[in-house]
Order: C-alpha cells, then structure tokens, then sequence
C-alpha cells in the first residue's frame, strides 16, 4: 500500500508517494485525461490518493477512479 499525494496545477499534477517510511517523488503528470488515466492504472486498490488542489479535483478524482477503482481520501480545507 502506498499513500500517494497529488498537488495539482492548471497544466501538471506534481506526484509523490509514501510506503511505509520511505518517499519517493513521482514526478510530474501532464493535466489530460490519457496521461491521468495511464497514472491510475498503474495503482493498486490499495493504494489511496490525496489531492491538493482547488478546482481541477473534481475532475483528476473522476478520471482516476475511471481507471482504477482506488479509494480516494479527500477533506475540505476551509
């Protein structure tokens, strides 16, 4: 299981992971369907992702979770 945390932008996600104590950034991922889609295929269904971001989340969680029935953390920051 791994705990991986996206902050997302206009044009790029920037991905990072957590598994156990060890982190290791992913890089970055391009804002577009195919290139988020290729990004969730390759995580397990025990993996969960946080999302950092303001608007574009509905739509990254949306594109995930097409992909890859993942559970996908999510809290509001007032």
């Amino acid at each position: 299981m791994a705990i991986i945390g996206m902050d997302i932008h206009r044009a790029f996600a920037e991905v990072v992971a957590l598994e156990g104590k060890s982190r290791r950034r992913l890089g970055r991922i391009v804002m577009r369907c195919d290139r988020l889609a290729a990004f969730a295929a390759g995580l397990t269904k025990d993996d969960i992702v946080v999302v950092e971001a303001t608007g574009d989340a509905t739509a990254v969680a949306e594109v995930v979770l097409s992909e890859n029935p993942i559970r996908l953390g999510s809290r509001i920051v007032g």
